[in-house]
């Protein structure tokens, strides 16, 4: 074989080597963008008390173009917020596949309210759609259409929101779910205990006695905070439970049902410890408490006579500052003892009470007293 052929055989294969070596994968791109087709840019609104139950201009959207096909459906967000906000915080109407969404003129009008619009007043409002393909892009967002909208005087009717759980006081009896806090908005708060473990979680939902609605989380849900799953119905699949954080200890939860976040965070500034409580001795996990008022903390979490002892610390992981009780303490209630630093005399531990159960603690470190109320 002359060195001709054989250099022309060696490039050959060396073409058709790199060829099979090379990725062919489809790549998803972008071709075009969703709009909104209805309502448009300065449409005007006077909503009314008579047409509450009325359907609002229905809202509809085109759909986002993917170069490719046969993909997971796309996922729409249609947000509101006030011009001007810039979306910093913006009201989350649906969450949806689909390419239109209906509300009704008194839904819209609380919404609009507690935005915190003033009635009979036309104001300017923003709308957009954010969309995503399965996660495999950034979020590719609409423009935005400004309509304005003169909502209606009204009480608004802020729907309840419970926290239940395994990791949760009320255990998973959706009879006995723990009420939040309404704050603004679509957030609201509690300050409870919640308990660790492989099988501790928790969830939220709206009416007690009911598993719809209800909010749970997603693959990506954190102990700490992450999104809200809504499920508005129970034909509509059951989401995952929250984990519950790795320390038993006292905690704040904030869920926003309107942006569908939620955040977990350790609360308090005394802290709460003994063997009759979840924490024990170790005082690097003592329980924090909550503040009502100076001097005034509170907490409520289960206390067991077996343990038979409590005590409270200022500081996690150091002995002192800290209050026990005197001779004449009590399991119901008593004087609470100083101890400023730990050259000072450890002061008596302050007795559990004869039944385990659920307890509220009140103490006041200005004035010295203590208080246990069964739950």
């Amino acid at each position: 074989m002359t060195r001709k052929y054989l250099t022309f055989i060696l490039a050959s294969a060396l073409l058709l080597h790199a060829c099979s070596d090379d990725s062919f994968d489809p790549v998803l791109t972008l071709e075009g963008g969703q709009v909104i087709t209805n309502p448009s840019t300065g449409s005007s609104y006077i909503l009314t008390a008579d047409t509450k139950d009325d359907v609002f201009e229905k809202i509809t959207w085109t759909a986002t173009d993917f170069n490719l096909t046969n993909l997971v459906n796309t996922t729409y967000r249609l947000q509101m917020d006030v011009k001007g906000n810039n979306f910093s915080a913006p009201v989350l109407l649906t969450n949806t596949k689909e390419l239109e969404y209906e509300i009704t003129v008194g839904n819209l009008n609380s919404k609009l309210l507690l935005m915190g619009l003033n009635p009979d007043e036309a104001a300017e409002i923003e709308l957009r759609v954010v969309a995503n393909k399965d996660q495999k892009l950034d979020d590719i967002i609409s423009e935005i259409v400004t309509i304005n909208v003169t909502p209606y005087g009204a009480t608004v009717t802020v729907k309840p929101v419970y926290l239940l759980g395994s990791a949760t006081l009320a255990g998973w009896d959706n009879l006995a779910a723990l009420p939040m806090t309404y704050l603004d908005g679509g957030r609201y708060e509690i300050v409870t205990t919640l308990n660790p473990g492989a099988d501790k979680y928790f969830k939220f939902i709206s009416v007690l006695g009911q598993w719809a609605p209800q909010w749970g989380t997603d693959a990506t849900g954190l102990p700490e905070g992450g999104p809200l799953v809504y499920r508005p119905t129970e034909s509509e699949p059951d989401p995952p439970a929250i984990l519950a954080p790795a320390l038993a200890s006292q905690y704040k939860i904030i869920v926003d049902t309107a942006q569908l976040t939620y955040e977990v965070f350790e609360y308090g500034d005394i802290y709460l410890l003994g063997g009759a409580t979840l924490a024990g001795w170790d005082n690097t996990i003592a329980l924090p408490m909550t503040k009502v008022s100076e001097g005034k903390y509170t907490i409520t979490t289960t206390l067991d006579p077996a343990g038979q002892f409590w005590k409270i610390i200022d500081e996690r992981g150091a002995w002192a500052p800290q209050w026990g009780t005197d001779a004449n303490g009590t399991p119901d209630g008593g004087a609470l003892a100083y101890r400023p630093t730990e050259s000072e005399p450890d002061p008596p531990a302050i007795p559990a009470p004869a039944a385990a159960g659920l307890y509220k603690i009140d103490v006041d470190i200005v004035n010295l007293t203590y208080t246990v109320t069964a739950q």
